[in-house]
């Protein structure tokens, strides 16, 4: 097993790699105009997959970056019925970290280990506890969508679109 290397798990906005690069190279994002200072090493990750996380999505918080309202998480228990559609990206073991002080890791206080790809650990990060529920905007969305389409180029719109509906509070 790798011990410089680590596949980060993203559920959220990450999974557009137009806005997870800004954690990696830093600067202002289009999405939500917030600027993001990068890693330490502004390498571009080595490789990216599709991948699915056995954890129930949900959206919580107030996300001073997504007009106050929720941003991703994932339940913290393993629930193997359950399959949030993600994306892994190969990065260094320091990157991993960097972008978890950049997420905000008092939010993201929990690492979850989730399985290994080509022997190196598969890795994201949540909440250590449920937090209160609270609607995405659609800005947020829009980029999870984005996303989703990016990672699962065969998946129709209706079928993105009603897993984001199944996720979001009504």
């Amino acid at each position: 097993m790798s011990e410089k290397y680590v596949w980060y798990a993203c559920y959220g906005s990450n999974i557009l790699k137009e806005r997870f690069m800004h954690y990696i190279k830093g600067g202002k994002c289009r999405f939500n105009d917030a600027y993001y200072n990068g890693c330490k090493d502004k390498s571009d990750p080595l490789d990216e997959r599709p991948f699915t996380i056995p954890h129930k999505l949900y959206f919580g918080m107030n996300s001073r970056k997504w007009e106050n309202d929720g941003v991703a998480f994932l339940h913290p228990e393993k629930d193997d019925s359950i399959m949030t559609l993600g994306k892994i990206y190969k990065i260094t073991c320091d990157q991993f970290k960097d972008i978890q002080k950049q997420e905000g890791d008092s939010w993201y206080n929990k690492i979850l280990c989730l399985s290994e790809v080509d022997g190196i650990p598969v890795k994201t990060f949540t909440h250590s506890c449920v937090v209160d529920e609270r609607k995405p905007c659609d800005k947020y969305i829009n980029v999870i969508m984005l996303g989703l389409k990016e990672t699962y180029p065969k998946m129709p719109d209706e079928e993105i679109e009603q897993y984001i509906k199944r996720y979001i509070m009504p």
